[in-house]
């Protein structure tokens, strides 16, 4: 299974949450007030439709740069730390979580153990209206990237970012010969047989030297790198999102 690992600021710390990739529909940054008269701070703005921002129970002050968009809410979180795959250990059923000493594990429905650590996944079935959040606006956002620190990428599918220098050719998909085997879904011929990952079924191939990525997303943008401290994985923060750099 595949998750992606959040942090949210708030008055007293930084919670991390681990959220299932397989119900998120997708990532925006987009932020609308929720109107004055309702019991709402507001909404997301995803795909042409509106999801009422919620987050983690029982915080205060929760600072939002971005949501994660589930079929019926957006959550609201201040990173995208990075994204992990492993088999979640769920908490004991002998476990009675309506006790005073446990109340909160019902916060989570397990954890996803990588090396030493443990990544609890964040029981989205227990959200709540943020109190007092403060969502950062785009704007802001743009100047906390320092210019002279940012970097120009090839963003594929709304998911990886690959240097540029690593991109050979973006050619369109009737050229891909479909035959899946492995985690490939075909391959495509370019000056010799490359394997094609398909990310969405679109119209665009971007090839690489060993490997080309079917897509209907390519963007050109520039971001700063960041280099999370466990896994050293890279990543790339725009303005637009944050993605997984692959190369």
């Amino acid at each position: 299974m595949e998750f992606y690992v959040c942090e949210i600021e708030h008055e007293k710390g930084i919670i991390q949450v681990a959220l299932s990739k397989s119900e998120i529909v997708g990532i925006s940054d987009k932020f609308l007030p929720g109107p004055v008269e309702k019991s709402v701070l507001g909404f997301s703005l995803y795909g042409g439709y509106l999801y009422p921002v919620v987050t983690h129970s029982n915080i205060v002050g929760p600072i939002f740069k971005y949501f994660l968009i589930f079929p019926r809410f957006a959550f609201g979180v201040t990173r995208v730390v990075q994204e992990i795959q492993g088999k979640p250990a769920p908490l004991s059923p002998d476990i009675e979580l309506n006790s005073n000493e446990f109340e909160k594990l019902s916060e989570y429905t397990g954890a996803v153990i990588i090396g030493d650590k443990p990544y609890y996944v964040y029981n989205i079935y227990n959200v709540h209206l943020p109190v007092d959040a403060k969502v950062q606006k785009r704007e802001e956002r743009v100047e906390a990237i320092k210019k002279d620190a940012m970097e120009e990428f090839i963003v594929i599918g709304d998911v990886y970012a690959l240097t540029k220098g690593s991109v050979n050719a973006i050619l369109s998909s009737e050229f891909v010969t479909e035959f899946k085997v492995d985690s490939y879904d075909g391959f495509i011929d370019y000056g010799k047989i490359i394997p094609v990952v398909n990310l969405d079924d679109g119209n665009h191939v971007v090839v690489l030297e060993n490997i080309a990525y079917r897509t209907s997303k390519v963007l050109q943008m520039l971001g700063k790198v960041l280099i999370q401290e466990t896994t050293k994985e890279k990543y790339l923060e725009t303005v637009e999102g944050t993605y997984k750099i692959l190369l």
